[in-house]
């Protein structure tokens, strides 16, 4: 069933309830004021039977004159009058070869508890009072069928079932419209999703000015699209470096063993190329093995790998010693602002094993492009967040390659030398992004070369 549909059964099913209730309210007042009305009536006709009875001493004959007599007849009235000995001792019937006014022995004796009664016979409105005369208690009955007051109800309930009909009509066509109304700013945006997806993914969906629940939704939707043409965008870059590096490796794999098998060689020229080729495979390994681990912070999930309570010091002292066993030549100095009194102002909630990558990417590099292979490492923290600066004093990085440095398989004219494959910054970016953290460099002339990075010590 579609939105619109349930909405206008909603709408609908709303709407008649409320209607409901209040023409039956209606029609109950109407109903309990004409019935009241008449039993009213009836009492007084009761009344007037009983004071003749019981004041005036008028015998059943003289009531039977006067009850002919008086001009105020209801429609098929009748009138009895019982004893104490439930012996019918006066009736009058209005209406010829109609049965008279007769009720049960049970009945009397409930009008006799009570002091009165008011019931249905059929078609006729019936009430009963007990009067006293003396020692002897009497019931005075008294009936009539309330004509025009049962039309009125009768005609009323048609007015009012026909009103409903009509009404309900017109409020589920109604609702059927207005749903359309309020469903067309997402039907086009349906269309405009369709005619995005696959091949537009560039186009966005128009936001209104207004600032309603569409409007947000439509940013929602475009903040998704960003992402998630990013991603496309990096999947799409992402094999192409990667099938660019690894045909590198595989060519050259290739080329020295078809030299190798074109003659008949030395010993020592064979090793010569199987140490070469093995070289190229540990090449090839070695991206393998950091594309894996940028594939996996790509499909990482923050509630999945970011549950350590992770010791940034004890995290950097480890990374000091591990890059300065790589090189003889590489020296890593820590600085802290100041110790805090409690440590655990140091501690950020994430990954050890992915902060460690990170941070030793940019240790290594720190220490890799330096003049003197030194590099240091500043800790600063707040009640927010730790900031580390990774620093070292090699050339500069150029200023048109600054806004690319972080992106998969980028390598500036600076590092084009050097072993690489541009995989490292990436991975150090994608890593404290997840971390919902922050990482950006400062370069330039005369001045050392530093990565911020900046650490919530909590999660938003």
């Amino acid at each position: 069933m579609t939105i619109r549909t349930r909405l206008t059964f909603r709408f609908t099913g709303l709407v008649s309830a409320i209607l409901a209730l209040a023409f039956t309210c209606i029609y109950a007042f109407c109903w309990y004021f004409i019935s009241s009305d008449f039993y009213r009536r009836l009492e007084r006709k009761a009344d007037t039977v009983g004071e003749l009875l019981t004041r005036r001493n008028m015998g059943p004959q003289l009531l039977s004159q006067y009850a002919r007599l008086r001009k105020d007849q209801l429609p098929a009235q009748k009138i009895a009058v019982y004893d104490g000995q439930n012996v019918p001792i006066f009736i009058t019937n209005q209406i010829r070869n109609s049965p008279p006014l007769a009720v049960s022995t049970k009945d009397l004796e409930a009008i006799r508890r009570h002091e009165g009664m008011r019931f249905r016979q059929g078609l006729a409105y019936v009430t009963g009072v007990e009067y006293q005369k003396g020692s002897e208690r009497y019931i005075v009955l008294v009936s009539a069928e309330n004509l025009y007051g049962d039309q009125f109800l009768l005609r009323m309930l048609a007015v009012l079932i026909g009103l409903f009909i009509a009404i309900v009509g017109i409020v589920a066509f109604s609702g059927w419209v207005y749903a359309s109304e309020v469903l067309r700013p997402m039907q086009r945006m349906e269309q405009q999703l369709n005619h995005i997806f696959p091949n537009t993914l560039q186009e966005r969906l128009p936001v209104s000015a207004d600032n309603d629940e569409i409007s947000r939704l439509s940013t929602t939707i475009n903040h998704l699209l960003d992402r998630i043409d990013e991603s496309f965008g990096l999947q799409r870059m992402f094999v192409a470096n990667v099938s660019h590096e690894l045909k590198n490796p595989l060519t050259q794999i290739s080329s020295q063993l078809e030299v190798a098998l074109l003659n008949r060689r030395e010993s020592e020229v064979y090793e010569e190329t199987i140490r070469s080729v093995l070289d190229d495979v540990s090449e090839l390994s070695t991206l393998t093995r950091e594309l894996l681990q940028l594939s996996q912070v790509n499909q990482a999930s923050a509630v999945s790998l970011l549950t350590d309570s992770v010791r940034l010091d004890e995290v950097i002292w480890d990374i000091r010693d591990e890059v300065s066993s790589i090189n003889p030549c590489y020296e890593v100095a820590v600085h802290f602002e100041e110790l805090p009194e409690d440590f655990n102002q140091l501690a950020v909630p994430g990954s050890t094993a992915l902060l460690r990558t990170a941070l030793k990417n940019l240790t290594e590099n720190a220490c890799k492009f330096a003049s003197d292979g030194k590099a240091l490492i500043q800790v600063h923290f707040n009640e927010t967040s730790v900031q580390l600066n990774v620093q070292n004093n090699g050339d500069p990085i150029p200023a048109d390659d600054l806004p690319y440095i972080f992106e998969p398989f980028y390598r500036s004219r600076q590092t084009a030398g050097s072993r690489g494959y541009g995989v490292g910054l990436s991975l150090v970016e994608r890593i404290v992004r997840l971390h919902q953290g922050s990482v950006s460099v400062t370069s330039g002339e005369g001045h050392p070369t530093v990565f911020h990075l900046e650490l919530v010590r909590e999660f938003m």
